[in-house]
């Protein structure tokens, strides 16, 4: 029988991770167990074949950290009756290459009956996330399936069971919390917490995070890459996809361990809850990314870098990189955080996430009057986890802290919603553009047609140009209009919003005579284009347009007089002329300014 079909009772499993457990702590503290030590620990026979696989799997990966190269010959001089297992352990098994097809929703909730599937989340090249609830529990879940492949991998299914379970010990208010795994139908799967809120990267690249809240968020951050690692989780792929911000304005960190648990370091996956976006090596640790074997818990501390930095910065720290005081107004000292955070030896990084927190806490306390105004003193809380390394469960969370950390967040979010409620806003007026470029076309083609059919008539060709004419100033009109909307940037300030959109509204407002008041013109001339000369009374085309010349003339008098610089009433009739677009995009900004959001 293979070793990953052997069924083992929930007592056996636990006394195989609990070994596995140790064996990989006593490599971690430099005094590495032989196999052979282990097993003869009162191993029953129940249990040595799996945990025979288990540690090989361990020993060979340790080994490869440490620069050797592992063949599987060495392991079956030493266990020549288990040849079968380790062969079995030591192969990588069938990878999934690339196109990875989510299955649908229905075949998900045929595969779990006790889940309500709702959704399908996003999916990467490493699995997919549905959005699914346990009716029981009345909870909303994500859950996250890979692809069927690693059920053919025997040094993946192995590891499954060992490494999710130390995740779903991870229990601390910065990271997703992890409620169940398994495997059903030849599908691994997490069931997690379902986090309803953007990522770190839909704030930075909608240019919401100002560096004050870039600075209220990294100790959050530490907390939670301390606490993993003291429990010896590392993550391998900090980035700001697998940065949660939540809607009740928590900083969640999800998958924790799963580029491990996966054995891709260098090619880590994103499978980030609502978000999935494959991994970028620019994120990874030199090591990391050079495909090293020695790659250990500084390797998050490198990305957590990466993060402030752009975070700081808006920019990722690419080549030859400025420091980040010379990117934006912050206090000099952080530069040295930050920078020490980048070095490429693992040895001239912070050792320990705690120890960026201390310094970060140290400069905000300062009283130094270079203190930028970027930092407040007292803004970044220091009691945490972190500060108890070796520590299995969370310390007391320090509640001004959590306080200030929510604040920031929910500033980012209600500034994110705002300005997405603006873009909304101005979506009836984009489109009533397009529409009015429809009618544009209709018209020229309508002249066209008019003046095509009527050479030799100097009259009716004049009046089929007039039309044509009128259609292409009716598209002009529009394309400008819709460009300019198209080109506001949400992640400006406020007040930069604000002044475009006045600018739009003020083109508006300008272009309306010119393709609003015409229209008493062209009645009678798009009739008579339109070949309805022979209904209309014979001396119909010259009142009309005397009419027509008459009244488009004092509408416009009566439009621009009510307008006049210095009425009082003048933006209240512009507000009134420019239409609801603009006048819901203006009490949006106003509520931004109302909640101090700039």
């Amino acid at each position: 029988m293979n070793i990953r079909q052997q069924k083992l009772p929930i007592q056996i499993l636990e006394q195989i991770d609990d070994r596995c457990a140790a064996f990989e702590k006593a490599w971690q503290t430099g005094n590495p167990p032989s196999i052979e030590s282990v097993l003869s620990e009162g191993v029953s026979d129940q249990e040595r074949d799996v945990l025979l696989a288990e540690l090989i799997v361990l020993d060979a990966d340790y080994r490869r950290r440490r620069g050797e190269s592992p063949e599987a010959s060495q392991y079956l001089d030493r266990f020549p009756d288990h040849a079968d297992d380790i062969r079995d352990a030591l192969n990588e098994g069938d990878r999934p290459s690339s196109g990875f097809v989510p299955p649908p929703v229905q075949r998900v909730a045929d595969m779990f009956p006790n889940l309500q599937v709702i959704e399908l989340l996003g999916a990467g090249g490493m699995g997919a996330v549905y959005k699914a609830k346990q009716e029981g529990l009345d909870r909303v879940v994500a859950l996250k399936i890979l692809p069927a492949e690693f059920a053919h991998d025997a040094k993946f299914s192995l590891r499954f069971t060992r490494e999710a379970r130390t995740l779903a010990k991870l229990n601390h208010p910065n990271i997703v919390s992890v409620f169940e795994f398994g495997n059903v139908q030849d599908t691994f799967f997490f069931l997690m917490e379902f986090v309803d809120g953007p990522t770190l990267r839909d704030v930075v690249r909608a240019g919401g995070l100002a560096p004050k809240h870039a600075l209220e968020i990294i100790p959050h951050l530490c907390d939670a890459l301390q606490y993993a690692h003291d429990n010896g989780v590392i993550h391998r792929d900090i980035k700001p996809e697998n940065i949660l911000l939540t809607h009740q304005g928590t900083v969640k960190i999800v998958d924790f361990g799963l580029s491990r648990l996966l054995d891709s370091p260098s090619q880590a996956s994103d499978l980030t809850g609502t978000h999935q976006v494959m991994g970028t090596p620019r994120y990874m640790a030199p090591e990391q990314f050079e495909g090293t074997h020695q790659v250990d818990h500084r390797a998050d501390i490198y990305s957590l870098g990466v993060v402030f930095y752009e975070m700081l910065t808006g920019e990722l720290p690419m080549g030859r990189f400025a420091a980040p005081s010379q990117k934006v107004a912050i206090d000099v000292r952080l530069d040295e955080v930050v920078l020490r955070t980048l070095e490429k030896e693992p040895s001239q990084r912070y050792q320990a996430a705690s120890e960026i927190k201390s310094d970060l806490k140290s400069i905000a306390d300062s009283n130094d009057s270079g203190l930028a105004a970027t930092l407040v003193a007292g803004d970044i809380p220091v009691k945490s986890t972190a500060d108890h390394p070796g520590q299995r469960m969370p310390a007391d969370v320090d509640h001004r802290g959590v306080q200030q950390q929510e604040s920031a967040t929910r500033w980012l979010l209600t500034r994110r919603d705002l300005m997405n409620q603006v873009q909304s806003a101005l979506k009836p007026l984009f489109r009533w553009q397009a529409v009015q470029i429809i009618v544009g076309v209709l018209l020229i083609g309508l002249g066209a047609f008019g003046w095509s059919q009527n050479i030799g008539n100097p009259t009716l060709m004049t009046i089929g140009i007039i039309v044509h004419v009128y259609g292409i100033v009716f598209i002009a009109a529009a394309i400008a209009v819709m460009t300019r909307i198209k080109r506001i940037d949400y992640s400006q300030s406020v007040d930069d919003v604000r002044a475009r959109i006045t600018r739009i509204r003020d083109l508006y407002l300008r272009l309306t005579p010119l393709i609003g008041f015409p229209w008493w013109l062209m009645w009678i001339p798009a009739g008579v284009a339109a070949g309805l000369d022979q209904i209309l009374h014979p001396n119909a085309l010259i009142p009309s347009l005397i009419i027509g010349l008459v009244g488009m003339l004092l509408s416009s008098w009566l439009y621009m007089w009510v307008q006049r610089p210095g009425s009082q009433n003048a933006e209240v009739w512009k507000d009134k002329f420019a239409g609801n677009s603009f006048r819901n995009a203006a009490k949006l900004l106003d509520e931004c300014r109302s909640l101090g959001i700039r």
